[in-house]
Parts: C-alpha cells; structure tokens; sequence
C-alpha cells in the first residue's frame, strides 16, 4: 500500500473530523443521517468544484494562471504547475539546442542529414540538399536508403554501419564519390549489436558528407579516393 504524505494524512484527518462532527450533532438533534448526508454532500461538491477548476487550468494552462485553492488540492495544483514549468523550461532548452545545431550544420562545408529510427529523413542542411538533390517537406520522411540505392551502401546501413563504409560513385550528382560512415547510438549512448537491436526505435542518425568531383570525368582509377568521406553519427 502506498504511504501517503503529510498533505494527504491531514486532509483525510479533517474529513473524518467534519464527519464524526457532524454524525455528533446529528445525534444531538436526532438526525444523523441528514447530517452525515449533508456533510458529505458538501465535501463531494466541494471536490466536484476543485476537481473542475484544476481541468479547466490544465487545459488553458498556456493562458491561465493556476487556480488559487487550500489543502490538499492546492498542494497538486502546485505540483502540476511546477512540472509543467519544468517542462516549458527542457522544451525551450532542447529548441535552443536544435537552433544551434541547425546553425553549425548549416555551417558545415559539409553535408548533414538527419535519419530517425527506420532511417528516413527528418532534416537535411542546404549542402545536403544540393549534392544529393534533395527538397525539403517533399523528402522529409522518406527513407535514405530508398534515395541511395547502390547494394554497397544499402547493406551498410541496414547492418548498422558495421566495418568499413563503402565508397559510392554517384554519376547523377555531379559525377561525385561519396564515402560513408555509420556510428549509431541510443539515448544511452554507444551501442553494442545486440543493444542496438532492442533499442532501434529510440536511435536517431546524422549523416554528415563530404565530397569532390574526380579530377577527370569518367571512372576512378582503383586505389584512388577522389572524394572525401560520408560520416553518420547518430544522436538519441
């Protein structure tokens, strides 16, 4: 059985209270049912009326102040207004977090690309967008691995970047060679194989790339890199 706090005993002390008081003077004047009744009936309505100002409060908490009540039901009404000013507080860090993300990325000489859990695509910065001929709000939710369909590097991400990345020419986008890397995490971190495949709905994936065209069109002579790299990181 769950203890309860101070709050709670007290409340549940002052309703038994006002109930053996007025079952006392119900015997006094031979009516113990009308007042324990009426005793009853007012507590109900009492909490009825709480009960309804706390879910108004909760459902216009944006434009609302919290509704000024005593004991017991003023107690969780603080309680839910510091949670939620709690939350507010980690909703505005984490948007601040992600403008400053989005910023450096925008930033990068580099590509990056933001891949949720089934690898599809949540964000892209404008490099990305450019080399692998991407739009925004038409790709978004689409899988990478759907755009990218040389085998090499869709049986690299679907075997969570384990080895070597491959190298990708993609004749398409500017006659380029991507590299790629593929790092994933969860929300607790670096992930072992068998970690990550319980965890593989909370993981999310930067791609970040890099590349150059060839110094002569047509093949790459073997051996020779003439783009640089393709890193994914993901973050949780």
């Amino acid at each position: 059985m769950p203890t309860l706090s101070r709050p709670a005993w007290r409340h549940v002390l002052l309703v038994v209270g006002g109930l053996l008081t007025a079952l006392l003077l119900g015997a006094i004047f031979d009516r113990v049912a009308l007042f324990a009744a009426t005793y009853l009936g007012a507590v109900l309505a009492w909490h009825v009326r709480n009960l309804i100002r706390l879910e108004r409060w909760l459902r216009l908490r944006s434009t609302l102040k919290p509704p000024n009540m005593t004991g017991l039901w003023g107690d969780v009404v603080d309680l839910a207004h510091r949670l939620y000013q709690r939350k507010r507080f980690h909703k505005r860090r984490v948007l601040t977090l992600l403008r400053e993300l989005r910023r450096m990325t925008s930033a990068m000489p580099d590509g990056a690309i933001l891949l949720g859990p089934t690898r599809e695509i949540l964000w892209f910065n404008r490099t990305a967008g450019q080399w692998l001929g991407l739009r925004r709000k038409l790709d978004y939710g689409l899988r990478l691995d759907n755009l990218i369909r040389q085998p090499e590097f869709v049986e690299y991400v679907r075997g969570g970047g384990e080895g070597v990345g491959p190298r990708i020419h993609m004749p398409d986008q500017g006659d380029r060679w991507f590299a790629f890397n593929l790092v994933t995490t969860n929300e607790w971190g670096p992930s072992s194989r068998t970690h990550r495949t319980n965890c593989a709905r909370r993981s999310r994936s930067w791609a970040v790339i890099s590349t150059r065209s060839p110094r002569t069109r047509g093949s790459t002579p073997p051996g020779a890199s003439p783009c640089v790299r393709c890193s994914a990181s993901p973050s949780a």
